[in-house]
């Protein structure tokens, strides 16, 4: 099975994206997510969760008994072009490098396969007349 992108239907490209983004979840959220399943089974009262936006910041900070155990934060524009840029360059490259169907591809035809070949007699000797009627079907 060759896994190159020239051969990717849609269908693989949103799994690609799928992919990434589990993997994205996985790195960049894993440590946020185990503190704060280990927080939430601590008895009641024991621990607090803090998560905000401020000055166009992500703040997520974790507290068991008033100790920080765990703080991350990240500028928005860098979570934003962490979750969008790689996909939408994945699409980009999928765009520009993916096969596309052409004549000769589709139809197994030479490349002058448009072209008409020598016949019997040209269009000069085609006249068409004011009084020639041709009947025309409507659809109702």
């Amino acid at each position: 099975m060759e896994l190159s992108i020239r051969r990717w239907k849609p269908r693989q490209l949103l799994a690609s994206w799928g992919v990434y983004w589990a993997g994205l979840i996985g790195v960049g959220l894993g440590p946020a997510l185990l503190a704060t399943w280990r927080l939430t089974r601590l008895p009641g009262g024991h621990g607090t969760i803090e998560a905000g936006f401020n000055n166009g910041t992500l703040h997520y900070t974790i507290l068991e008994d008033g100790v920080k155990t765990f703080v991350a934060s990240t500028p928005f524009s860098t979570a934003t072009l962490w979750v969008a840029g790689p996909p939408l360059l994945l699409w980009v490259a999928w765009l520009v490098l993916r096969r596309r169907p052409n004549d000769r591809d589709s139809l197994g035809a030479p490349e002058h396969a448009g072209a008409l070949g020598a016949g019997s007699g040209g269009a000069a000797n085609w006249v068409v007349r004011s009084k020639d009627h041709v009947r025309a079907q409507r659809n109702r």
